[in-house]
């Protein structure tokens, strides 16, 4: 898969200094960052391949009372108050979470209750989302900036850079950005173990060089784009899960 890295002017000029032929093994990344940078905002397709995955009815209603029950409490669902939010009975609920690729969306603990689903989760992670005065945490970057922008919320997302460590927050109002970020989003995505194999490598970085860095070190193909340029779309995937009426998409 081809990588997608939208540029800005200084970072187009720091990559193609010479000590960027560190990245020569990495042509993908290389010819992207030295391309000439535009002044429109392109589409990601790491974004598109995840759109393209299809969610059965039954799937979209578990997962949205699931994920309101964790947004509404902030604490671990049992799993017959989720049927009863989700309009069904807990075997149905059980024969749902049995269906091939749903066990990766959905965080249980060892009492079957519901931690975590549609990426939303009570258990701490490296992505730190407030809305208000509740705080909760999300399995990606993606995930923190899609539920804030879905929900329209006044909060922030706090997190770190995976390459520097350096901290990282981001200012909502109204579901908008007010700060920005870099935010690598993996290609390829197939539906699998989403939560365990494909959300740790979707992290927000302070530069779009440092994101660069870390993807070619990685050896990882995908798309590395602004907060800010993502914000919207991703806003809409989430609002299939916040919506009372969800879409048959993720």
């Amino acid at each position: 898969m081809t990588t997608t890295t939208p540029t800005t002017l200084d970072d187009t000029a720091a990559c193609c200094t010479s000590a960027a032929k560190a990245f020569t093994p990495h042509s993908e990344v290389l010819s992207s960052c030295c391309a000439t940078p535009s002044a429109d905002t392109d589409t990601s397709s790491a974004i598109d391949e995840i759109k393209a995955q299809e969610t059965p009815p039954e799937v979209a209603s578990a997962r949205s009372a699931g994920f309101r029950r964790l947004l509404e409490t902030g604490r671990p669902v049992e799993m017959a108050a989720w049927a009863t939010a989700a309009g069904m009975n807990e075997t149905a609920l059980q024969d749902v979470l049995d269906r091939p690729n749903v066990a990766g969306r959905v965080e249980l603990d060892n009492q079957g209750r519901l931690l975590g689903i549609a990426g939303l989760t009570v258990e701490p992670t490296h992505h730190e989302i407030t809305i208000g005065a509740e705080k909760r945490w999300t399995w990606c970057a993606l995930d923190a900036v899609g539920i804030l922008g879905a929900l329209k919320a006044t909060g922030a997302i706090r997190s770190t850079d995976p390459r520097t460590g350096d901290a990282i927050e981001i200012q909502f109002v109204e579901g908008d950005p007010k700060g920005d970020a870099a935010l690598f989003i993996l290609g390829g995505y197939d539906g699998s173990n989403v939560r365990e194999e494909w959300c740790p490598l979707v992290n927000f970085f302070t530069t779009h060089r440092k994101a660069e860095a870390w993807v070619a070190a990685n050896e990882l193909d995908g798309d590395i784009v602004s907060v800010v340029q993502v914000a919207e779309e991703a806003a809409a995937m989430w609002r299939t899960v916040t919506d009372p009426t969800p879409s048959n998409q993720t």
